[in-house]
């Protein structure tokens, strides 16, 4: 009798065993288990107020060529590298332009007589208005990597992600100097550029501006690196930028104020000069299943392009009315 009970016994266990197995497995299955008290949600962010919504998506341009890069405007035209290209864009949408580079360009401006400036990973080049090559730097040794580039008093500066550095390089395109930034507390450290985002620009009133991601920060630096004046604000909320890293990329309104673009909790914004956000371009919601903040810049009529990497199309959005920032 013994035998059959023990071999009854070990049969109970063993189902035992699996019902416990089979609960804990229905239990822990994604979107099975009990809630996470303690985890982060970030979708309420998304959503901004609506009266702060004062902007219109108008137009979408599909990018024809390859993978898009970087846009800039200037004298009317949209400027944009896709792919190893050059494009130029008219008014009226057309290509009135497009140039084949021997490299992959990293970052576009234009200067104001015309010339194209474009930015290669570790070097410059300067084209006509016919796209050919002007003017070409040395490349720098591996371990810098150019993100942006704009032209201020005279020289080209070119924020290099990789080595967390601005270079100043002169009209002939040789390096003449460089500067890492501050950080508006303590000179023991300046840019902070987690990932290889690193942004430049300069605004109608001849002032450089440079973020300072890792800080949620924009800076403005006179031409030999000194800090003058900075915005910063660190905030999930709309009022603020968010994540390890933001803004990444950032234009100037014509009338004043920054238009900025953050990854992560992707979206547009408008700020005016004291760091306050006046309105929405763009909400989190235009950007669902999106994973990369659009490049931006500002037409000559205050309207915001976006480049969306994720659709591949350039978005134009137009104000609903005057906003303080334009004022």
């Amino acid at each position: 009798m013994r035998k059959p009970l023990i071999t009854i016994l070990v049969f109970l266990a063993t189902i035992t065993i699996i019902a416990v197995i089979m609960a804990d497995y229905k239990s822990t299955r994604r979107g099975k288990g009990p809630a996470n008290p303690y985890a982060f949600n970030v979708d309420e962010y998304r959503s901004v107020p609506p009266e702060l919504v004062r902007w219109e998506e108008v137009r979408q341009v599909t990018i024809d060529g390859g993978i898009p890069r970087a846009i800039a405007y200037g004298r009317g035209n949209i400027y944009l590298a896709a792919g190893n290209e050059i494009q130029v864009i008219a008014g009226d949408w057309s290509r009135t332009l497009r140039k084949t580079l021997e490299s992959v360009p990293t970052g576009i401006a234009v200067a104001g007589d015309g010339r194209i400036i474009i930015s290669f990973s570790t070097y410059l080049a300067i084209l006509d208005k016919h796209g050919d090559i002007i003017e070409q730097s040395v490349p720098l040794p591996s371990g810098s990597h150019f993100t942006s580039v704009a032209e201020y008093d005279g020289n080209i500066y070119v924020a290099d992600a990789t080595a967390r550095k601005v270079r100043i390089f002169n009209p002939a395109l040789e390096l003449t100097g460089e500067f890492a930034g501050e950080s508006g507390v303590s000179e023991t450290h300046g840019f902070i550029v987690p990932g290889a985002h690193f942004s430049l620009a300069v605004n109608s009133e001849n002032e450089l501006w440079i973020t300072n991601p890792g800080l949620h920060a924009l800076q403005n630096y006179t031409a030999g690196g000194r800090l003058r004046s900075y915005l910063q604000n660190s905030s999930f909320g709309i009022e603020g930028f968010s994540g390890c890293c933001n803004p990444e990329y950032f234009a100037f309104l014509p009338g004043g104020g920054f238009v900025t673009s953050e990854k992560g909790l992707i979206r547009i914004k408008v700020m005016d000069e004291s760091g306050e956000v006046v309105s929405v371009v763009a909400p989190g919601e235009k950007f669902r299943g999106g994973t990369r903040a659009p490049a931006v810049a500002v037409d000559d009529r205050g309207n915001v392009l976006a480049l969306d990497f994720d659709r591949n199309i350039i978005r134009i959005f137009e104000p609903h009315a005057v906003d303080p920032a334009q004022r």
